[in-house]
Parts: C-alpha cells; sequence; structure tokens
C-alpha cells in the first residue's frame, strides 16, 4: 500500500516544490537592501525604458539573479551529493560536512588560492593565472583525498556506517580548523574574503561562477541517473548485492566519486554549507517514499528551495547587513533535523 500512495503523491509533490521554487526565486530577485515591487520587479525583468527599470534591470541581472542561480545550482548539488552518501554508506547521518568532504575540499582550495598568491611572480612569468574553472577540480582533489582517508580509517572488511560518521566528524573538523589556521597565518589581504567564503557566503558572486560549477551539475547529474539501478541495491548489505549480480566495490566507489564531486564543485564556489545534504533527503523522503527515481528530483527540488530560501533569509533578515547562507541553513537545519530524528524511522531501503 505504501508504494502506491508514494508514486500518487509524487506529481503533486514535485509540482507544489516547483512553485515554491518559482516563488522563492521571485522573491530572491525581488528582496534586498533595495526592495523592488512588482511594477519594477517585471520592468527590470523585461527590460523596459525608464531610469527606474534601467535601475532595476543592473540590480536584477548584475547581482540577484546570479546568486539565485547559484544558490539554486549549489543547493541541488549539496542535498543530491547527501542522499548518495546516505544510500551509499547506508548511514542516515552522511552528508558532505559530516564526512568531511566539504573540509577537504575547502583546504585544498584555500591552499591552492593562497599558493597561487605566494608564486605570484613566478606564475604571472610562466603565463598562469587563478581561474575560477580550477577551484572546483581543486576542491575535488581535496574532496577524493577526504573520502579515500576516511574509507582507509574505517573499512573492516566493509563499509562501517557509524565508525565512518564518527571518523568523518573528527576529520572534518581537523581540515576545517587547518582551512582556517592557513587563511589566517598565510591570508594576507585575501583574509577577510576567504573567512566569509568559509562561512558559507554567496556574496559577490556573478555569473562566472555559475558558468564554473553548470558543467558539473549537468555531468553530475546525468551519471546519477545512469547509475539509479545500482545505487538502489547499494542499499542492501555487500551479500546481497553480490548475489544480484552488482559489482559492489566499483560502484560504490564511483558512487562516492560522484558524490565528492558535486560536494566539491559547490564547496569551490560557495564555501562549505551544513545541514543542506544531510536534512533534505530525509524531507523528501517523507513526500514522495524512498524509491530512488522519485527521491532524486524531490531531493534536487527539495535542495534548491532550501539553499535560495537561506541566501534570501540571509540578505533580509539584518538588511543592509548580510547573513553567510551557511550560518542561515544551520538555524534551519538544526529544528528539522531534531524534527525529523523525532518523527522518522530512518529508513533508507
Amino acid at each position: 500500500m505504501n508504494a502506491p500512495a508514494s508514486s500518487r503523491r509524487l506529481w503533486p509533490a514535485l509540482a507544489l516544490l516547483a512553485l515554491a521554487l518559482a516563488a522563492l526565486c521571485a522573491l530572491s530577485l525581488a528582496s534586498g537592501a533595495l526592495q523592488l515591487d512588482l511594477a519594477r520587479l517585471w520592468q527590470g525583468v523585461t527590460g523596459q525604458a525608464g531610469s527606474d527599470a534601467s535601475l532595476a534591470r543592473e540590480l536584477i541581472y548584475n547581482v540577484r539573479l546570479p546568486r539565485t542561480l547559484l544558490a539554486l545550482v549549489v543547493g541541488v548539488h549539496f542535498s543530491l551529493s547527501g542522499l548518495i552518501l546516505q544510500t551509499v554508506i547506508r548511514n542516515p547521518l552522511a552528508d558532505p560536512g559530516v564526512v568531511g568532504v566539504s573540509g577537504g575540499a575547502s583546504l585544498f582550495v584555500t591552499g591552492f588560492i593562497l599558493l597561487l598568491d605566494f608564486f605570484k611572480a613566478d606564475a604571472q612569468r610562466l603565463g598562469l593565472s587563478l581561474s575560477l574553472d580550477m577551484l572546483p577540480f581543486a576542491a575535488f582533489a581535496g574532496g577524493v583525498a577526504t573520502a579515500g582517508l576516511l574509507l582507509a580509517l574505517s573499512w573492516r572488511g566493509q563499509v562501517q556506517p557509524m565508525r565512518m560518521a564518527l571518523y568523518g566528524v573528527a576529520l572534518g573538523a581537523i581540515l576545517n580548523a587547518a582551512a582556517m589556521w592557513i587563511v589566517v597565518g598565510w591570508g594576507g589581504g585575501r583574509t577577510e574574503t576567504t573567512m566569509l567564503w568559509l562561512a558559507g557566503s554567496l556574496y559577490g558572486r556573478d555569473m562566472e561562477h555559475v558558468r564554473a560549477v553548470l558543467p558539473w551539475l549537468l555531468c553530475g547529474t546525468l551519471a546519477l541517473l545512469c547509475m539509479l539501478r545500482p545505487l538502489a541495491m547499494l542499499r542492501f548489505s555487500d551479500d546481497v548485492g553480490r548475489s544480484l549480480g552488482l559489482a559492489v566495490r566499483f560502484w560504490r566507489l564511483a558512487a562516492v566519486l560522484l558524490a565528492v564531486g558535486l560536494a566539491a564543485s559547490a564547496v569551490a564556489v560557495t564555501g562549505p554549507v551544513g545541514f543542506v545534504g544531510l536534512v533534505v533527503p530525509h524531507l523528501a523522503r517523507q513526500l514522495v517514499g524512498s524509491s530512488l527515481p522519485r527521491l532524486v528530483p524531490a531531493t534536487a527540488l527539495c535542495g534548491a528551495c532550501l539553499m535560495v530560501a537561506a541566501d534570501l533569509l540571509g540578505r533580509v533578515a539584518a538588511a543592509p547587513l548580510e547573513l553567510p547562507a551557511g550560518a542561515v541553513t544551520t538555524l534551519l537545519g538544526i529544528p528539522l533535523f531534531l524534527a525529523l530524528l523525532m518523527r522518522a524511522d530512518w529508513n533508507l531501503k
């Protein structure tokens, strides 16, 4: 009875989530230190003539639209990464931050930026320069290194979900502290902006950041859709997967790399953002059930909604001051997570 009921509520749930996302995006374009009413918002979006319309158009297309699009994309990245990790590791507490992937990605990105600054003269002589397109690859290297170390520490013949979570929390804390130590010690003129980035902020982001992460979104989503069947079997024990003809180690490694790629590319442009990958998959399960083909679109939409809402609240809650989106997702995520702890049975199958 549960599966048909979940199927019947899939499309209404997706439609409501899509409408909520559209409404949040519209509010994000209209809200901030300078509020735009519906008339000015429409004039700015459609490019009508007039000084007010010109100001609104500049504000929307150069400032707010890039931030909104980036919040949407990284929300999808973090939430799908959390879904994959929870499925593969079979641990309901898994997410990029909990297993240390975000910490490793942050450490490599900060180290990469500061090394380029330190050897700036040599880099210019060799014709090298910092490009936003390079940051996701640096973050991916850090995420992969952290995931490999975590698997090596927690592996006891097979995946140990609770051991992995505990090692991941400790490893993530160490790596985040190391990243902050590097920034404070050698950050120089970049210290303030890098510390803001480490808090998970979308401040100052533009379309270059969106373009840097879009290929990772497209490739990651396509790869996830192609491995839905192996992922569904990885939710069960390794023995069950092998009996079904699944190459368990290969597909687990592929899934972990995909989760790392999604999370690391998001960290590269916004910094580490907590609780999105942890909470959103459980919210999606409450809405559409636990079938992976249903969970993927619901998780993506929920993650996009949460991240756009967090960025919006961060901009308007204390305007003209701004709270980092990472701080807002933590404030939103803690009560949601506690509510889920009380309601859910943590059944991932």
